[in-house]
């Protein structure tokens, strides 16, 4: 047996991006049973199968070992509410969530990207997971964008590719909420604190300036998705913040690493940095983040 810490084997594995789906079956006495996961693949097109692994750790593990239909849900980028609840071990999911029943009479997750509907062909131990391998009678497929996860967090190609187009027509200023070890990168100025950000290189897009930014800094950080888009009302100029994570702990000077559990008691330098703060610690405890598109006071979080 490989002497792996379980914990860095989870986030090495958490890097690979995926989508999101939620697998239902119902079982021999009508109980519905459903859980989310990523763990999610394509595996022959004649005849049409896929897998999913259910874990053995499953409450609902015997349903799944039995069941002779079940099916699988991909969730739309709006959808993380449903991922979270299916997640979660505790109440009704089935009364926290819109569904349907497939042709079998197995729960489909309304709204949802995609749907298989799966006859049961093979099961198979794999360590503390199951390999339940299904040929698909029948699906339905929309033009939705589905919702993505990596590194213990959502993110969300629409959202993405909207953002990009906001700050890049519109931004004169990006910024960054860099993270390392649960804790995020602050400035220190006239006992105010603020976030690293700079002004839009002309002809350079907004991640390519807080990637130039970073580097000044000998930040070495992945950039990930956009988290704030919003007009300062005073300029009439847009600033947008990325979320990243740092590969080291390593301050530059007049800069430190504060604990994210720390951030409600600090003094920033402007009330709308504080909001956005107060926001990113609230998603980062929830594990959803959401991108805010609006001015300092008010907009529409998505």
């Amino acid at each position: 047996m490989s002497d792996f810490d379980s914990r860095e084997l989870r986030n090495a594995f958490g890097s690979f991006m995926t989508g999101v789906t939620i697998v239902t079956a119902v079982s021999k006495s009508g109980e519905k049973v459903g859980f989310t996961a990523n763990s999610f693949t394509s595996v022959s097109m004649d005849p049409p199968l896929l897998l999913v692994c259910p874990a053995k750790r499953l409450s609902s593990y015997d349903v799944f070992a039995d069941c002779d239909h079940f099916t699988v849900s991909i969730l739309a980028e709006d959808q993380q509410h449903a991922s979270n609840t299916f997640a979660s071990s505790k109440g009704d999911r089935f009364s926290e969530v819109a569904w349907f029943d497939d042709c079998h009479g197995v729960p489909v997750i309304e709204g949802a990207a995609t749907y298989f509907s799966c006859s049961s062909t093979q099961k198979i131990e794999a360590g503390d997971h199951m390999l339940l391998i299904g040929e698909v009678q029948d699906f339905s497929v929309t033009e939705k964008f589905g919702l993505g996860y990596a590194k213990g967090g959502y993110f969300s190609l629409g959202m993405e590719h909207k953002a990009e187009e906001i700050t890049h027509m519109n931004s004169t200023q990006v910024g960054g909420l860099i993270e390392c070890n649960d804790k995020l990168l602050l400035k220190q100025e006239d006992g105010f604190y603020t976030l690293p950000q700079g002004d839009i290189v002309p002809e350079s897009s907004s991640y390519q300036t807080l990637k130039a930014v970073l580097e000044s800094l000998a930040i070495e950080a992945e950039i990930g998705q956009v988290f704030s888009v919003y007009e300062k009302l005073a300029s009439g100029n847009f600033v947008a913040f990325y979320r990243a994570e740092a590969v080291e702990e390593n301050a530059p000077a007049g800069y430190q690493y504060v604990a994210i559990d720390d951030l409600s008691g600090m003094k920033f330098a402007s009330a709308d940095m504080a909001s956005m703060i107060a926001r990113f610690t609230e998603e980062k405890r929830n594990g959803v983040f959401r991108l805010y598109v609006g001015n300092e006071s008010e907009g529409n979080i998505r």
